[in-house]
């Protein structure tokens, strides 16, 4: 009987880890580079007519794919109310 408490309460451990990780939502902006700050990996991207938003790069080499005054897209996750990218290149002609 205890081997089965002890699977059943593992059982749920995983799939409350499992359903806390699929909750980190992929997000991603896309808009006019308006800063890079390099010391701290980041890049602020400003959409059109929305709120500018800086994105924490996790490779550092990313940033050099882009320049202030591009359009470009980031995607990230938010981890611990940082958003932290995975992803940063020009965004395509059109792209707002």
């Amino acid at each position: 009987m205890r081997k089965i408490a002890v699977i059943v309460i593992a059982l749920i451990v995983a799939i409350a880890l499992n359903t806390m990780a699929m909750a980190q939502e992929k997000m991603k902006v896309t808009g006019k580079v308006i800063k890079i700050d390099t010391a701290s990996n980041s890049v602020t991207i400003q959409p059109e007519g929305k709120e500018a938003v800086t994105v924490i790069m996790k490779d550092a080499a990313s940033l050099s794919k882009v320049k202030e005054g591009d359009m470009a897209e980031a995607r990230y996750t938010v981890q611990d109310g940082k958003k932290i990218g995975r992803y940063l290149h020009l965004a395509d002609d059109g792209c707002s």
